[in-house]
């Protein structure tokens, strides 16, 4: 998806929109990755999806292919992580310790990966800084589980954006077919609902919706749609530095 005309940062004003950061929540398959990414081209902003750093994080924890306490490996992975979500062309690169490891961290075995470890406090908080440091010369749009309620408390606007989990699912099927990856989707679709259970009901930072977050169905959405509404909530709140082109 491009950006789209319409919206923009004024002349001069990118100084203006430093430290605005506008997070984006919900669980897998509700489209919070693909609005966030609009948004971002949509205001000129930098873009970062969170889970992806989790993915990094996994993706370290299983590349170390050795014996030893899993929480301590996961934790050391997340320490000095070299990550960074770059803008090539029309896509987002995922970058990890100077590998391009965008395809790599879609894996299903990855993604199951960073559920696990999201799940150990030790591994937040040392991602936590990394994530609150993200956007401060520019304004930031992050996606994730607890960008709201853990890492941006108290930003301004906040979006958490959920679909039923039966659409959320052919969501998940649509994705893998069209990158051409096999899978089995009985065992796919329990996958989702484990990784659901979990991030809903994890010790630390679970997935839930802040309280003056806005909050959007998108079961019955398309794209373009949603991004459209969150456009309107953002216009209304950041209109000194948002404004039509």
């Amino acid at each position: 998806m491009g950006a789209e005309k319409g919206m923009g940062l004024r002349q001069g004003s990118r100084r203006k929109s430093a430290g605005i950061v506008i997070p984006v929540d919900g669980p897998a398959g509700s489209g919070k990755s693909t609005a966030a990414k609009g948004i971002a081209e949509r205001l000129g902003f930098d873009y970062l999806e969170s889970g992806a750093l989790y993915r990094a994080v996994g993706y370290r924890v299983l590349k170390k292919n050795r014996e030893g306490d899993f929480e301590s490996l996961a934790v050391d992975a997340a320490r000095d992580l070299r990550f960074e979500c770059r803008k090539e062309g029309s896509e987002w690169r995922n970058v990890l310790d100077g590998e391009d490891v965008t395809g790599a961290l879609r894996d299903e075995a990855i993604s199951d990966m960073a559920s696990r470890v999201s799940a150990i406090s030790g591994v937040r908080a040392a991602l936590l800084d990394f994530q609150r440091n993200f956007g401060r010369e520019r304004g930031a749009v992050i996606d994730g589980r607890d960008i709201g309620t853990v890492v941006f408390p108290e930003a301004r606007l906040k979006f958490f954006l959920d679909a039923d989990i039966e659409v959320r699912i052919q969501r998940r099927f649509a994705e893998l077919e069209a990158r051409g990856v096999s899978f089995h989707p009985d065992r796919l679709r329990e996958d989702l609902k484990r990784r659901d259970e979990r991030d809903r009901h994890r010790a630390s930072a679970p997935l839930r919706k802040a309280e003056d977050a806005v909050e959007i169905d998108t079961s019955g959405m398309g794209v373009d749609r949603v991004i459209e509404v969150m456009v309107e909530n953002i216009r209304s709140v950041y209109g000194e530095v948002i404004e039509d082109a």
